[in-house]
């Protein structure tokens, strides 16, 4: 990315983009208080500078064959920048990132099976050059998608005004039908620009415009894509990035399930089969706001029975996509 300074406006944009990705530059502006030229002008400098992309983020059975399973890897001294990039190189892993703390590059892995990610994890990831030690843990359920997560920005009344604008949802069970040939062909247009006006949807695939609206509709209303803004928390006022695994008594992971879903600073939850039960991504603004979090900034913290924490000190990849 270039040296793109992002300011309160263009926080207000992203904010706005957070809650409908892919509202019109006329409902933004209204919303924002602007113009739709200022608004169009303001997105094409962030995205053209790759400060920002808004994407759709795409249901996991659409991916592949079972969820994925983070990796926290050991290395060898001095060797953590040769294995993450190694790592990011590889077409299974759609994040990676230099870290400290209980690991010193930590991945996700998702195979397009269970047998490729099971062969992946015992055979080829510990042949990797650099490697020392390596602890999976194998994701059951997400809780929260980064989708969610939003700049504190707006008002109530904007979000009012938002709401609807063809945000997409989760899905909250697998789709029992395979998706047709051309929803497989939407998918993978919309997935690197969720943006992409009807037209030009309709004349890529070859369709009127009319189908690709309802394409798209059905799509969205499922779930199975969610619009999103990606766009890095650093840029963004978040200078602390960390990964935590957090155990728990069985009997309290509703509770701290719900409590963690709603905490601002969170962008990914989920259950997994591990000694821990929650793996957790969160942003913050400086150490003293993660400090905060550690030692009790959540609701239901006494419930927690083990913690471990790892600082994102470089995320190389970042859904499926290389960091510039």
């Amino acid at each position: 990315m270039e040296d793109t300074v992002i300011d309160d406006i263009d926080l207000d944009l992203i904010a706005a983009l957070q809650t409908a990705p892919r509202a019109s530059f006329d409902v933004l502006a209204r919303v924002l208080d602007s113009s739709a030229r200022t608004v169009a002008r303001r997105y094409a400098r962030l995205v053209d500078d790759g400060a920002m992309r808004v994407i759709c983020e795409i249901e996991w059975s659409l991916l592949a064959e079972g969820l994925p399973a983070t990796v926290w890897i050991g290395t060898e001294p001095g060797r953590a920048p040769e294995v993450a990039h190694a790592l990011a190189a590889r077409a299974d892993t759609p994040f990676v990132s230099l870290a400290s703390g209980a690991a010193d590059v930590f991945c996700m892995l998702h195979g397009a099976t269970r047998a490729d990610t099971t062969r992946a994890l015992t055979t080829e990831l510990p042949a990797v050059p650099g490697i020392r030690t390596l602890r999976t843990e194998w994701i059951l359920r997400r809780l929260t998608s980064t989708a969610s997560w939003r700049l504190p920005r707006l008002t109530s009344g904007q979000i009012s005004a938002l709401t609807g604008q063809n945000a997409g949802r989760t899905a909250a069970h697998p789709r029992d039908t395979p998706l047709s040939g051309l929803e497989r062909d939407t998918v993978a247009v919309l997935r690197n620009d969720a943006r992409m006006p009807f037209s030009t949807l309709a004349r890529t695939l070859g369709i009127t415009e009319s189908r690709a609206r309802r394409t798209v509709a059905a799509l969205l209303e499922s779930g199975l894509l969610r619009p999103r803004v990606e766009v890095d928390p650093r840029d963004i006022g978040y200078a602390v990035e960390a990964v935590l695994s957090i155990g728990c008594r069985p009997g309290a992971v509703k509770r701290l399930t719900a409590s963690l879903a709603d905490h601002p600073a969170t962008r990914f939850l989920a259950l997994t089969a591990a000694a821990s039960v929650f793996t957790y991504g969160g942003v913050f603004r400086d150490e003293e706001h993660l400090a905060d979090f550690l030692t009790g900034g959540f609701e239901g913290s006494e419930e927690v029975t083990s913690l471990e924490c790892s600082l994102q000190l470089e995320v190389l990849k970042r859904y499926w996509t290389a960091r510039p």
